[in-house]
């Protein structure tokens, strides 16, 4: 059974818990008979009700944890970095900035104990990997350059000891790289993943397309990852998705069909620059045509 797990430390109701649940839903509705769980922290019982409360309707579990960090995001980190301890079984790991648009359940077929994705969408071939993280690396004696960088915002993880064993390692590795913890989660997995030699596969960018940064095509993808500002999310599908809720309470089925139907990442009625961005290059000329015979058809009306 495909397993897909989220981590949420909340103050109850709040952006992130909103991001998680949209996830989740389009996950339902991609995968309706995957099991979906959301290990949460709460920042008081009553949050912890309130996440189990809405997390209700589209989770089938709802497991509240307590991560021994200090802030939210190292929280978050940690509790996700130890994810493989609390949940049983193979599972796929989310970010809450993530949207299902296709169905995903072939990642239980990977070749390797651990997959993810290749960093940026980044053909690994190029063999890639941070400049800016070389001095800590070396300063704590890890390997540096590593062959090339995978992202941790969607992870596949069996249910084998070797995995058990680089979560560990990974955990180790994060608590050692403080006082950054908010940005050392994907560089420590990296490290610990081919530092443990654990069997691992580069899973087609299809599984975490990062169409926003990385202009990929959203016709080849399954898991998009938007990235969890409100600047990066700014007129894709995702922002609708929560405007929408907080509106209305409910996900809008109709806004998220018609993204998938055409083909782009963007909320309803995409400027031609977005769709140009996201090669929907024919749609982008039938967008800027009509925008520009409502501006000529607007200017004739005022002339009049």
């Amino acid at each position: 059974m495909l397993q897909v797990c989220y981590v949420v430390v909340s103050k109850g109701w709040d952006k992130h818990s909103q991001m998680a649940w949209v996830s989740a839903q389009s996950v339902r509705r991609q995968e309706p008979n995957s099991r979906i769980v959301m290990v949460v922290e709460g920042a008081s019982a009553a949050a912890e009700q309130e996440m189990a409360r809405r997390f209700g309707d589209v989770a089938d579990a709802v497991v509240p944890k307590r991560s021994s960090e200090t802030t939210p995001v190292a929280k978050s980190r940690h509790l996700k970095i130890a994810l493989r301890e609390f949940v049983s079984g193979d599972l796929l790991y989310l970010d809450s900035d993530t949207l299902a648009v296709a169905p995903f359940a072939d990642v239980l077929t990977a070749a390797g104990d651990v997959g993810a994705v290749a960093d940026f969408n980044f053909d690994i071939r190029r063999g890639w990997f941070p400049k800016d993280v070389e001095g800590p690396f070396r300063a704590h004696g890890w390997d540096y350059p590593l062959p090339y960088q995978v992202n941790a915002g969607v992870i596949f993880m069996r249910d084998k000891p070797a995995v058990h064993e680089m979560s560990r390692e990974w955990l180790k590795r994060f608590r050692a790289s403080n006082p950054l913890p908010h940005v050392w989660d994907q560089a420590t997995f990296n490290s610990a993943l081919f530092a443990t030699k654990v069997p691992h596969v580069v899973l087609p960018h299809a599984f975490n397309a990062q169409v926003v940064k990385r202009n990929y095509r959203f016709r080849e993808a399954k898991i998009l990852h938007f990235f969890g500002s409100a600047e990066e999310q700014r007129g894709t599908v995702m922002e609708h998705l929560l405007n929408h809720l907080d509106r209305t309470g409910a996900f809008d089925d109709e806004a998220y069909d018609r993204s998938i139907r055409e083909r782009h990442p963007w909320g309803p009625e995409p400027e031609a620059w977005r769709l140009m961005h996201s090669r929907n290059y024919v749609r982008a000329v039938i967008q800027k045509a009509r925008q520009t015979a409502r501006i000529i058809g607007g200017a004739g009306r005022v002339a009049q």
